[in-house]
C-alpha cells in the first residue's frame, strides 16, 4: 500500500518507518526540517522516499495526516484536495504554553478530527494514533497480538476504518473500534483514552465500557 506522510515528526517518522518495515511504500513529507525527510528516506533504507505534501497525496492510498495542530489548515493548503482519499488523523487539538501547559485551542465540545473532516470534503477521516506515543509501538511490536498496545480507531466510514485496522496491526498496535467520529475527542489529550504509552489493551477496553456503555 502507498502512504502519503504529511506531517514527519515524531508520530509521522516513527509510523512511516514501520510501515515501510512491514512492506509498505513510505513517502515523508511537511517537516520544519525538510532537508532532513530525503535523510529519513535513506536512513529506512526501503520502501521510503520523500517530496512535497502536493505529491505525498497525489502518491497515497492513505494519507497519514500527522501536523501540529496550529499548522493544519497550511499542511492542507500545501496538499490540496484529499477528496477520496483515506486520511488517518492522528492531530490533538492544544498547543504548549509557557510554564510547559497545555492550552485547548478548540471548544470542549467538539473533536479536533471533525474540525479536520470539514477542512477536507470528500476525504475518508479516521481517527487513530493520537493517544499514546509512538515509540510504544517499537515495543509492543515484539509482542503477540493479543498483548499489543491499544490502537483506538474512530471513524464514520467503516471501509475505511477496516484498511486503518489492519495498518495499526502492521505498525504494532491491536486495533480496537471506538465507533463513530463523534468519539474522536476520546483519544485526543485529555481525553478519557489519550494516556502514557504503557497503556495496554484491556485498559483500554475497561474504559470503553466505562465511557460508551459497552
Amino acid at each position: 500500500m502507498n502512504i502519503g506522510i504529511i506531517g514527519s515528526g515524531k508520530v509521522g517518522s516513527t509510523l512511516g518507518e514501520l510501515w515501510a518495515k512491514a512492506g509498505h511504500q513510505v513517502m515523508f513529507s511537511f517537516s520544519r526540517y525538510p532537508e532532513r525527510l530525503q535523510t529519513l528516506a535513506n536512513q529506512i533504507g526501503f520502501n521510503a522516499t520523500s517530496g512535497t505534501p502536493a505529491s505525498a497525496a497525489n502518491f497515497a492510498d492513505v494519507v497519514l495526516f500527522a501536523p501540529n495542530f496550529w499548522l493544519v489548515r497550511e499542511a492542507i493548503a500545501q496538499a490540496g484536495s484529499l477528496a477520496g482519499k483515506i486520511v488517518i488523523d492522528t492531530t490533538n487539538p492544544y498547543r504548549w504554553a509557557e510554564g510547559g501547559d497545555i492550552i485547548r485551542m478548540i471548544d470542549e465540545k467538539t473533536s479536533g478530527a471533525e474540525i479536520i473532516q470539514k477542512l477536507l470534503p470528500g476525504a475518508k477521516l479516521v481517527k487513530a494514533y493520537s493517544s499514546f506515543q509512538p515509540n510504544a509501538l517499537r515495543r509492543s511490536l515484539k509482542h503477540p497480538l493479543e498483548q499489543r498496545l491499544a490502537v483506538a480507531i474512530a471513524s464514520d466510514d467503516e471501509a475505511a476504518k477496516a484498511v486503518v485496522a489492519q495498518l495499526a496491526q502492521d505498525s504494532g498496535g491491536r486495533p480496537f473500534d471506538l465507533g463513530s467520529l463523534q468519539n474522536a475527542s476520546l483519544m485526543e489529550i485529555p481525553g478519557a483514552f489519550s494516556s502514557s504509552d504503557t497503556q495496554t489493551l484491556d485498559v483500554a477496553f475497561k474504559q470503553r465500557q466505562l465511557v460508551l456503555g459497552y
